[in-house]
């Protein structure tokens, strides 16, 4: 039997969901550099803090649960705090997001087995609704986690191409239109991802042969072999997320409906 109910459950989306959105889609990388330059000295790292506290609490919609207001501020604080001690890796992004979300869990089942005034029904916390939580949090991870995730995993080969590996699918050419790798990414995951939802593979195939057809021509042209791994490697990639990403969530989503019975 499960110990949780359904809205249990969706409190757990709407608390993902709020750092999801403050972590990767709130937070502009300007902030970040200045963070790696700064350390503690930087004033976006607490303003940073501050959102996520404020996204938690608000999301969660318990509001005599005011203890979730400095347990988010201080560990998002001293999580990002001492991630900017050290080089922003792979293995080091991978440590950041299993500290807040492990604290984010924490907050969960203590929320979970508390008796609060649920404000939820108006942010999406009854049985017709929860489809747009496990949709929401899927299409920010297509936005946001998922390319930050590629360009990571990659920088190992943008570094012997003599790439800047802090530029994460950006410019893919000197002639190329600025950010416009880092857009088509994000609109190849969201245009597959909502492909998968509705169940229309066969537009998965379409896209993946027109992109070929484009990307032909700059890895036929290209000077160098590596580069044209370089960039198949970030394509299927980047395919491979989103294709993944759409079937957990329409697993996600029969799985509610199950407990909806």
């Amino acid at each position: 039997m499960n110990p949780f109910t359904e809205g249990d459950l969706l409190l757990l989306l709407r608390l993902i969901a709020a750092h999801l959105i403050v972590d990767f889609l709130l937070q502009p990388n300007s902030w970040v550099q200045e963070r790696l330059e700064r350390k503690w000295a930087s004033p976006w790292l607490y303003l940073h803090a501050l959102l996520a506290a404020g996204a938690a609490y608000g999301l969660a919609g318990e509001w005599k649960a005011i203890w979730l207001l400095p347990i988010i501020f201080a560990s998002h604080l001293l999580l990002d705090g001492f991630k900017s001690q050290s080089k922003d890796t792979l293995r080091i992004f991978f440590a950041d997001q299993l500290g807040h979300f492990t604290v984010i869990f924490l907050c969960w089942i203590q929320l979970a087995d508390a008796t609060f005034f649920d404000v939820g029904n108006y942010l999406g916390s009854n049985k017709s609704n929860y489809t747009f939580w496990i949709v929401a949090v899927a299409y920010i991870v297509a936005i946001g986690p998922s390319g930050i995730l590629i360009g990571k995993f990659t920088a190992p080969w943008r570094e012997e191409l003599g790439k800047n590996p802090e530029e994460e699918e950006q410019e893919e050419s000197d002639e190329g239109l600025q950010q416009a790798g880092l857009w088509i990414g994000r609109l190849e995951r969201v245009l597959i991802l909502t492909f998968v939802l509705f169940s229309r593979f066969e537009a998965i195939g379409f896209l993946i042969a027109a992109k070929s057809v484009f990307r032909f021509g700059d890895i036929r042209q290209s000077s160098s072999r590596k580069h044209a791994e370089y960039i198949l490697i970030g394509t299927l990639l980047s395919f491979g997320f989103a294709l993944a990403l759409g079937i957990f969530a329409n697993w996600l989503i029969g799985y509610f409906k199950g407990l909806a019975l």
